[in-house]
């Protein structure tokens, strides 16, 4: 029994010293002075420094949301800001293969244009959202020194990944709609031949 006594008497010290402690960081604290108090997964990921990536068979973006109140939100706009640039990502992406494609053909700069501006949007409009996954997420708590004592908010990333077969699928339907709506010779010629090289 004095065992236990002794071990309830440890423990109960320790909690006073780690919130002597705790209270004494908050006190040194400058006011607006802020410090991160946590962070899920620690330490924080290396895929934070990429914006977007190609790893195997997924396509991955990353998206960002800061200062937000409640975690749960926080995470929600992250995605919602990783979908946005999964969507310019593969905008770049495609007008890069496309313009890649349908180089030599002999058409107007004008007539380029609206054929890659055409392409680019039908394939970011066939990818499919169901396709899309959370791979993974990170957050971190903030204190933030106030007036009255002490604020929190959070910051949160995620990075969603897309199957690159449905880049794929994506790409193919634009370059068939291409060669469906074509209106002139110009655009049906860059549509035959961006079909034909990137062909699967």
């Amino acid at each position: 029994m004095r065992t236990v006594g002794s071990l309830l008497v440890v423990l109960g010290v320790l909690v006073l010293v780690s919130g002597c402690a705790s209270k004494q960081d908050i006190a040194n604290m400058s006011l607006g002075e802020e410090q991160v108090v946590e962070r899920i997964p620690d330490p924080a990921p290396e895929w934070l420094n990429m914006p977007y990536e190609e790893s195997g068979e997924r396509l991955l973006f990353k998206g960002e949301a800061s200062r937000g109140s409640d975690v749960s939100l926080c995470l929600r706009q992250s995605k919602a800001n990783a979908v946005q640039n999964l969507v310019e990502a593969i905008n770049v992406k495609g007008r890069s293969e496309f313009s890649e494609a349908v180089r030599g053909v002999n058409v107007s700069e004008a007539a380029l244009g609206r054929y890659l501006d055409s392409v680019i949007a039908w394939t970011s409009e066939n990818i499919q959202v169901s396709g899309i996954v959370t791979q993974d997420e990170y957050r971190e708590k903030v204190q933030v020194r106030t007036y009255e004592g002490v604020s929190y908010y959070y910051n949160c990333v995620s990075r969603l990944s897309v199957p690159v077969e449905s880049y794929q699928h994506a790409r193919q339907a634009a370059l068939t709609r291409a060669v469906v709506e074509a209106q002139d010779d110009e655009a049906k010629a860059l549509a035959l031949e961006a079909k034909a090289r990137l062909a699967p």
